[in-house]
Parts: structure tokens; C-alpha cells; sequence
């Protein structure tokens, strides 16, 4: 294959791996072509030539020339995705000196962030005036500028570089974020940046076409899921002239202020264009006006109407609005020719996660034991900054290990942050999608349940198996349960099994009671109920767990109640789940014959697992299990006692080891010498707990 002095290359975005770390790669064959060894460095030219290594791609990337680098690279470069850069060999020698200036504000600047600086920077290719994104020690990303090197043209910093730092340039510098620092959201990226590049790089072709080009997009989605960080990354990696609007910003007190904020910054986009204008928060500048009081909120909803279709043309200006409450904005707006498109900016899948997760420990010590595809296993349910604050925490929870090695300098020892700083972190950090609803997941495995051994298989089939053998269920052509009805007597283990199987199958876990759905106002219990299955099929794979069933579905009445009104509303929400996978509710109940039957069907309660009270051996087992721990005198025996208990559940097993334990700990208190639990102390809670089973009976008759 002839060797070339250079080629023209399709930029494409870099992997997260490389970020920051001023890396390119590209197909091998193109690098044989032009004669370039891994770790070679290159020169990249578009509207200017910035130095960078290359190394080669995995695979055949796209099966085209292309290369692949992070927003940086492109930057320095001055290119775009998907537009041509020129590679060509470059030679780079080491520099003497390097000049940087912080892109903002520092407080101070010591000797050991010199030497720091040199650590980061050693083997990076450097040309003056590159912009430079580093990650400093506790995570900090701070931006600088290449002001000057010694010598001159493409160098690269070793242990003898001498770094110096002078004043912050604090000029027109863009963000710093990336495509590449946007994780899980890959596709609503693509789709966000076909809706405004097209229009701003070819607006020629829309108006062959006769077809005019979109005008905006509403992004929406739980908090935390990266609305604002798209935004961010489009304003640092767009030409065009980029204008942040925060919602609160544009309402003011005196009549017509608000009004005119608004125009004045369409009139600037226009001004400026081509231009995007980003509106934050859109929901507290466009309620729906219908539902306001304010006269100052229908005036501003009107005015962004007329702006937004006015007589006058727009011109080459594109809307950008965010809110995770899409409900409440004016339907006036979500129509074609306002904003055009609706992209959800949901929680993202554990691909997502493990992209996210690779993000914000780039700069981290991370020890070899660290399984980052575990993790993002294990964090259903949690948003791009959930993720962020466990990474941080886990930061944290190492960093105080070693707080005491602090010396007087203040210089922190080397340490890494381990698995089980993680794994800490994840008892601080709660997926915030599910806050408002949170039940910690419970400390209850299956070994603390005994007997009931098949429904446990049952209930652990059903929940785990399409979670973790997902090719076998569909061989089998099984699809995930709608719902799961636990059916038997009160005190048999319900709850109790039903907090086992969200703790076995690590599902966001949401744990419904009756006060948390039922209202005296008309509507509230419903739209509780439907706010419920949404924050569910957000959060997905998730257990809604409904807890005394029989409490909120009773059957329907002749007259129209409010338990018709929730019964009919969950027929709804079950209907709904048809297109949705990984979202099961889970109910107990010990009177089934007061629920609904139009509830226990196929797609609603489709299985109804009835669990028996224990016999023999499985009482054996229970007090085994409860009675482990206990001060347990050599006469107990453990079998005989399974044969006294007779007909009793579980829970009252339960109570029997408890009111042992406080029967011989009252009895060492009064003698003041230990005390063990014996049969006799056995007999004697036996006959207490029949004397309250019989009150209760009593009580009921």
C-alpha cells in the first residue's frame, strides 16, 4: 500500500476513554497509509492545526476514513462532527517551557499545581494557543489556554518542562462540555443535533425543498436526566451564537417588564443569528394559562407565542426549551411551528449507566477491584446525577480514610478509591426519580424466611428470570408478570416475601400504602395513583408494591364511590403497562374475596400465589431462624416446640421467640443472674400468646 503525506478524514465523535487526554484514533489501514506508528502524533488541520496523538480504532470504525476525538480536538481544530479534517505526520519535540493561563478565577496558585500541572500534561502534544480541559486532583475540571512554548510549534511537556502560569484569560472562551461528556444519550443527541445542524448548516436545501426547517424542541424528563447538560455541550460545540435563558429570569414585578426581557432576547438571536436560544425551567414562563391567576404568566405565555410565530420571520433562530414537568405548559406550544419536536430525556439503561459511570471516574484513582459494570447493574432507577453524587461520595468515603496521613504541608498521600467505597456510597445516594416515593430497600434475604419454599421459587422465577436470563424467557416466549397477587392468612409472610424479592432482584423498589393514594378531594386519589405507574415506567425495572390491597380496591359498589373511581383507574394504568417492560406490581392481601374481580384476570393479577400456613417442618425452620441468637438452655428442643405451635403463622412464631426472650430477661433482672431460655420459659409464652390469639377472637365474635 503507497504511503501519503496526507488525507481528509471525517470527524466523528471520540470515546469516553480518551477524553481529555489529547488522543485521536483512526482505522489501521489509514495510518499504514500514511506511515504512522501507535502513539505517533499528527497534525490536524481545519480552520486552524492543533498536534495530537493517534492510535488506532477498535474495529473498522463506521467502515469509512474517519477519525474519531473528543470536543477538545475539535475545538483547537477548528471542526465539527461529520465535517473533513487534514492529517498529515507531524513532528513534535520537547519543550523548555510552556506558558498557560487559567481560563477563570483561582484563589491561588502554589508550586505543587506546577508540578501537578507538569504530571497531567506529560506526553500530551501542545501548539500555542490549544485550549486545554484537565482534570486536577479531587475531580476539578478546569480549563486553560496555551499562551506560549519554548520552542515553538508542536511540543510535548516531559519531567524537565518548566510549567509557568500567569494571569486568567477570561475571555471568550466556550464551555468546556463535550458530546463526549453527555453519557446514555446517544440517540436524543442525534436526533437534537440533526434538528439543529441541518436547518444552520443547510438552510439552502429547506428551501429547495419548499419545506420549512424546524424551529424548536422541547426537551423533557425526570430532574437530573441531562436536559441542561445537552444544552450545555450544543452551546460549546455549535457555530452559532448561543443565548441561555433561565425561566425565573424573564419575570419581573412592574407591568410589561417581563415582556420586553423576552423580546429583547429574540431580537438578539435574530441580531446574532444564526443563533439558539435556550429557555430553562420553560414551565415558569409558560404555564398553562387556563390554570394561572397571575395576569403577569398570560401575558408572557402570549408574548412567547407571538414570538415564537410572529408575522415576523424568525429567521435562522432555534427555541430549546426544558422542563421535566411537560404537563403544565400551555398546550399552545407543544403544537407544529413552535416547537416541532419533543425529545424524552429519560433514565437511562444500564449501557447508559455504564457510560455515565466511565464519565465521572476518568479522573479517579480507581483500584483494579473496581466493576463499574456491576455498578451500573445494580443502579436501576438512577439518573445522570445520581450517578455523578455516587461517584463523588465513593471520592469522598476514600478520601477520609487517609485524612489522617495529612501532613503539615498539607500534601495529600496517593490512595485509590476501592469497591467498597461504592458500595457505601450506594446506602447515601438515593435514585432521586423514585424520592418522593422512596422505601429503602430492606435488609431481608430469602434465607430469613422459613418454609415457604415454592412460592419463594415462584416469586423469584417470576421477578428475576426476565431480568437476568432475558434470552431463555424469550424462547420460551414468557414475558414478564403485569402483576402478582400474595394471597393467605395475616402473619404468613406476605410483606415479608415481598421484601425479599425486591432485595433479591436489586429493582427500584416502591412500597404504596393507603395514605400515600387516598384523598377527600375529587381527582387527587386517582392522579396519586397515575403519578405512582409513571414514576414506575420512569424508573423501570421496578416493583410497585401494594401492601393491604384490600384497603384501597375493594369491589365496586352501585353507587360511585371513590374505591370505583381508584378500581377503574387501576384497570387504566394495568392497560397501559402493555408496551412497557420491567414494571411489576406486587400486592399482599389476606382477604381476597373483597377485591374486585375484575383486578384478577390475565394482564392485571395474573398470578395469585397463596401462601399456606406453615406446617411442621416449616416451623421448625422459622424458630430456628428467629431463635438463632437467643440464650437458649440445652433442654430446648426446637422440634417439640414445632409440635406445640400448631397452627400457628409465621409472624406469631416470630412473637413466641420475642416473648421468651422477655420473659427470661425479666426473670435475670429480678435473681440478677443470667438466665437462659428453657422449655419451661417456651410453655409459658405458648400459653400467653394462645390467651391473646383467644382475646382476639373474643374481640372479633
Amino acid at each position: 500500500m503507497a504511503e501519503v503525506e496526507t488525507m481528509k478524514l471525517i470527524v466523528k465523535e471520540g470515546l469516553i476513554e480518551d477524553s481529555r487526554k489529547g488522543v485521536v484514533r483512526i482505522n489501521r489501514e489509514d495510518m499504514e497509509r500514511l506511515g504512522l506508528n501507535m502513539g505517533a502524533c499528527i497534525s490536524i488541520k481545519g480552520e486552524r492545526v492543533t498536534s495530537v496523538k493517534v492510535f488506532p480504532a477498535f474495529g473498522d470504525v463506521y467502515g469509512t476514513p474517519v477519525i474519531q476525538m473528543d470536543g477538545m480536538i475539535r475545538r483547537n481544530a477548528g471542526v465539527g462532527l461529520n465535517e473533513t479534517a487534514e492529517v498529515s505526520k507531524n513532528e513534535v519535540r520537547k519543550a523548555r517551557k510552556v506558558v498557560l493561563s487559567p481560563l477563570e478565577n483561582f484563589s491561588e496558585w502554589r508550586k505543587e499545581d506546577e508540578d501537578e500541572l507538569r504530571d497531567i500534561l506529560r506526553g500530551i502534544p501542545l501548539t500555542c494557543e490549544d485550549e486545554l480541559s484537565l482534570i486536577l486532583f479531587g475531580h476539578q475540571e478546569r480549563g486553560f489556554r496555551v499562551n506560549g512554548t519554548s520552542p515553538a510549534g508542536a511540543v510535548t511537556v516531559y519531567t524537565e518542562t518548566a510549567i509557568h502560569l500567569v494571569q486568567p484569560d477570561l475571555g471568550n472562551s466556550k464551555g468546556r462540555v463535550t458530546y463526549e461528556d453527555v453519557g446514555g444519550l446517544n440517540q436524543q443527541v442525534r436526533k437534537i443535533r440533526e434538528i439543529l445542524e441541518l436547518p444552520l448548516k443547510f438552510p439552502e436545501v429547506f428551501r429547495k425543498l419548499g419545506i420549512e426547517a424546524p424551529k424548536g424542541i422541547l426537551l423533557y424528563g425526570p430532574p437530573g436526566t441531562g436536559k441542561t447538560l445537552i444544552a450545555r455541550a450544543v452551546a460549546s460545540e455549535t457555530k452559532a451564537h448561543f443565548l441561555h435563558v433561565n425561566g425565573p429570569e424573564i419575570m419581573h414585578k412592574f407591568y410589561g417588564e417581563s415582556e420586553a426581557k423576552l423580546r429583547e432576547v429574540f431580537q438578539e438571536a435574530r441580531r446574532q443569528a444564526p443563533s439558539i436560544v435556550f429557555l430553562d425551567e420553560l414551565d415558569a414562563i409558560a404555564p398553562k394559562r387556563a390554570e394561572v391567576h397571575g395576569e403577569v404568566e398570560k401575558r408572557v405565555v402570549a408574548q412567547l407565542l407571538g414570538l415564537m410565530d410572529g408575522l415576523e420571520n424568525r429567521g435562522q433562530v432555534v427555541i430549546i426549551g426544558a422542563t421535566n414537568i411537560p404537563g403544565v405548559l400551555d398546550p399552545a406550544l407543544r403544537r407544529p411551528g413552535r416547537f416541532d419536536r419533543e425529545v424524552a430525556i429519560l433514565p437511562p439503561d444500564r449501557e447508559g449507566r455504564l457510560e455515565i459511570l466511565k464519565i465521572h471516574t476518568k479522573g479517579m484513582p480507581l483500584a483494579l477491584d473496581v466493576d463499574l459494570a456491576h455498578l451500573a447493574q445494580i443502579t436501576y432507577g438512577f439518573v445522570g446525577a445520581d450517578l455523578s453524587a455516587l461517584c463523588k461520595e465513593a471520592g469522598m468515603l476514600a478520601l477520609r480514610k487517609i485524612l489522617d496521613q495529612v501532613g503539615q504541608d498539607g500534601i495529600i498521600p496517593s490512595f485509590e478509591v476501592v469497591m467498597a467505597d461504592f458500595s457505601a456510597a450506594l446506602q447515601e445516594v438515593e435514585p432521586s426519580a423514585t424520592r418522593e416515593y422512596y422505601s429503602e430497600i430492606p435488609d431481608v434475604n430469602w434465607e430469613n424466611i422459613g418454609g415457604l419454599s415454592e412460592s419463594k421459587d415462584i416469586l423469584k422465577s417470576l421477578l428475576e428470570l426476565p431480568l437476568h436470563n432475558p434470552e431463555a424467557c424469550q424462547e420460551y416466549m414468557l414475558s414478564p408478570p403485569r402483576g402478582i397477587l400474595l394471597t393467605g392468612p395475616s402473619g404468613s409472610g406476605k410483606t415479608l416475601l415481598a421484601k425479599a424479592a425486591a432485595k433479591s432482584a436489586k429493582v427500584n423498589f416502591i412500597h404504596v400504602s393507603a395514605p400515600t393514594i387516598l384523598s377527600q378531594w375529587m381527582g387527587e386519589a386517582e392522579k396519586a395513583l397515575h403519578d405512582l405507574f409513571v414514576k414506575a415506567k420512569q424508573t423501570a425495572p421496578c416493583i410497585l408494591f401494594f401492601d393491604e390491597l384490600d384497603g384501597i380496591f375493594r369491589s365496586r359498589s352501585a353507587s360511585a364511590s371513590l374505591a370505583d373511581r381508584l378500581i377503574n383507574q387501576m384497570v387504566l394504568e394495568f392497560d397501559g403497562l402493555g408496551q412497557v417492560e420491567g414494571v411489576t406490581v406486587l400486592a399482599a392481601t389476606n382477604r381476597p374475596e373483597l377485591i374486585d374481580g375484575v383486578l384478577m384476570r390475565g394482564g392485571r393479577f395474573e398470578y395469585i400465589l397463596d401462601l399456606p400456613l406453615p406446617q411442621l417442618e416449616d416451623r421448625e425452620q422459622i424458630l430456628r431462624i428467629h431463635s438463632h441468637q437467643l440464650p437458649l438452655a440445652e433442654d430446648v428442643s426446637l422440634e417439640r416446640l414445632a409440635e406445640e405451635t400448631g397452627g400457628m403463622s409465621g409472624a406469631e412464631l416470630a412473637t413466641l421467640c420475642h416473648k421468651a426472650s422477655f420473659i427470661a430477661l425479666r426473670q435475670a433482672t429480678k435473681s440478677g443472674m443470667r438466665v437462659k431460655i428453657s422449655q419451661a420459659i417456651f410453655a409459658q409464652a405458648i400459653a400467653e400468646l394462645k390467651l391473646q390469639r383467644a382475646l382476639g377472637e373474643v374481640s372479633k365474635g
